[in-house]
C-alpha cells in the first residue's frame, strides 16, 4: 500500500510541476511584459507554457498585429487568447523563437498602464529578424498586473524606432540610421 501512496504522490508532483505559474513577475509592470516575450521564446522543438501565458492576460483579451505593405497599405489582424496559440505556437516550437525586450516605456495611472516595449525578435533558423514595439495595456487588481490587450507592430526602413523607445545601449542601432 505505501509503495502504492508513493507512486500517486511522485505522479501527483509531476503532473503539478509542469503548471506552476511564475506570480512575482505579475507583481511589476516590467516583470509582466518581459514574462509575455520569455514565455514565447524556446528552442525548436520546445512547447510553451501556454497555461502560463494565458494566466498573463484578462479572459477577453486580444492580440493584434498592424502590417504595413510593401505598397504602404495597412492591415491589422486581431485574435483572442486561443487563436494566437493555436495561429503562433506550432511556429514557434517548429522554428523555435528568440524575443528580448530593447526599450520599455511606461505610463501609469491610478491602476492602469499603456507600456510600450521594444523588441528585436528571430526565429532560430535564421531566416526571420525584427524589431518593433509591443503596446500593451495593463490593469492592476488582485494585488498584480493583468494585460488586457496587446497591439504590435515591427520596424521597417521608412519607420524605424525612435530613440525615446529604446534603451541606452539599443539607441542608433537600427539599419539606415
Amino acid at each position: 500500500m505505501k509503495k502504492y501512496l508513493v507512486i500517486i504522490f511522485l505522479f501527483g508532483i509531476q503532473i503539478v510541476s509542469p503548471s506552476q505559474i511564475d506570480t512575482a513577475a505579475l507583481k511589476s509592470i516590467k516583470g509582466i511584459t518581459d514574462k509575455m516575450i520569455e514565455i514565447i521564446s524556446g528552442d525548436i522543438g520546445a512547447e510553451r507554457n501556454w497555461d502560463e501565458y494565458r494566466n498573463l492576460f484578462l479572459p477577453t483579451a486580444q492580440k493584434a498585429s498592424i502590417r504595413i505593405s510593401k505598397n504602404g497599405k495597412t492591415s491589422v489582424r486581431v485574435m483572442n487568447l486561443e487563436e494566437f496559440i493555436r495561429y503562433s505556437g506550432p511556429l514557434y516550437a517548429r522554428d523555435g523563437f528568440e524575443e528580448y525586450s530593447i526599450g520599455l516605456t511606461v505610463n501609469e495611472y491610478n491602476g492602469i498602464a499603456v507600456v510600450f516595449q521594444s523588441y528585436y525578435c528571430r526565429n532560430l533558423l535564421g531566416t526571420y529578424e525584427k524589431r518593433g514595439i509591443n503596446s500593451y495595456q495593463l490593469v492592476h487588481m488582485d494585488d498584480r498586473w493583468w494585460i488586457a490587450n496587446t497591439l504590435f507592430t515591427a520596424e521597417d526602413p521608412e519607420n524605424l524606432i525612435p530613440d525615446k523607445f529604446l534603451d541606452e545601449k539599443n539607441k542608433n542601432t537600427s539599419k539606415g540610421r
